[in-house]
């Protein structure tokens, strides 16, 4: 099968490359050549491709947010440049060709954003963004490119996520009274442990990294607890005692975690209970800031899409392409790109 070109105005599609293009002249979370604009819907590496090439060649759009995170994590330099817009949710932004571009909560990360662009025909095109569910607001769009994650009508939680963090804190309480507790989640999901372990007294500790990463949370409103730097005085002296929480997330080595106490992983996918437990020192809990399957569905129905593309980069997409045409017959939904 010839895969389709994308249509320009009035179009969504995705690309090789995992280039989500909304119109002619914007693409998401990707560098392409002849779209002068570039909305940046939050900072987890798969979506940085070509970053840096955009930083020197596109408009870049993102939330303020998600702006503060780059330069506490990749680029000191980005508050110097001034091809770099930072748009809070709900505040529509003009482009220079007459569509507008508004962004809102995704609930992934920290300015996680959805993505709604009104062109200058008045056709309402999205992308989603990796979302998490419940939304505060979904955007409302004619056409869509969706995040099939969890597209697969098998990836069903039947626990809630508020169920999975009262699951975390009672099994870090309990294991805390064995020794330390070696926390490991994906950024995104860490500071949501964070804020879980408000209510923990013994000390928390991270690399500095992290640390850095939860002020930028602090900064921007978050309650979090106080958190020890793994190589300060405190950390040390916490560690000698072996009652403590250790948190690790991207570029963190686990060193003697397995070895030393409980080994805690956040991450999806457990189905039918949000602990899945292997031994006594190594657990699994489905925190998870995706919308499963069900979630998927009820966020393509909020927005009112009538077309709607489904990202097939991480599979699923081809699965929920035909679970939308299956369940609302005047939606034409297709899958992009077709192997994945």
């Amino acid at each position: 099968m010839t895969k389709p070109q994308p249509r320009g105005d009035g179009s969504v599609d995705v690309l090789d490359g995992r280039v989500i293009r909304l119109g002619a002249r914007v693409v998401c979370d990707a560098w392409e050549s002849d779209c002068p604009y570039r909305v940046q819907t939050h900072i987890h590496d798969d979506h940085m491709a070509g970053f840096e090439t955009s930083t020197g060649l596109q408009d870049l759009i993102m939330s303020p947010a998600t702006f503060d995170l780059l330069v506490a994590e990749r680029n000191a330099a980005l508050p110097y440049r001034d091809n770099i817009h930072r748009i809070p949710y709900g505040e529509p932004h003009d482009l220079d060709d007459g569509s507008t571009l508004l962004l809102q909560n995704a609930n992934h990360m920290l300015g996680s954003s959805q993505v709604a662009l009104t062109l200058p025909n008045g056709v309402r095109v999205g992308y989603s963004g990796d979302f998490g569910w419940p939304l505060d607001s979904i955007m409302e769009v004619d056409e869509l490119v969706v995040d099939s994650t969890y597209g697969s009508p098998e990836s069903i939680r039947r626990y809630s996520q508020g169920d999975a963090e009262s699951a975390l804190l009672e099994l870090v309480f309990e294991r805390l009274r064995h020794g330390p507790v070696h926390v490991v989640a994906f950024r995104g999901t860490i500071e949501r442990v964070v804020q879980v372990l408000a209510e923990v007294t013994e000390p928390i500790m991270a690399s500095e990294g992290l640390i850095r990463t939860l002020s930028v949370y602090r900064q921007n409103g978050l309650a979090l607890p106080d958190v020890e730097d793994v190589a300060s005085d405190a950390g040390r002296h916490a560690e000698a005692l072996g009652r403590y929480v250790r948190l690790y997330t991207k570029g963190d080595a686990l060193g003697n975690a397995e070895a030393s106490g409980t080994k805690i992983v956040c991450r999806a996918f457990s189905r039918e209970r949000p602990v899945e437990t292997f031994s006594d020192r190594s657990h699994r809990v489905g925190l998870s800031n995706h919308a499963d399957f069900e979630e998927t569905m009820a966020f393509i129905e909020g927005t009112g899409a009538r077309r709607v593309v489904t990202d097939n980069t991480r599979g699923h997409g081809v699965e929920l392409a035909f679970a939308i045409r299956e369940r609302w017959p005047h939606v034409k939904a297709e899958p992009r790109p077709y192997s994945a």
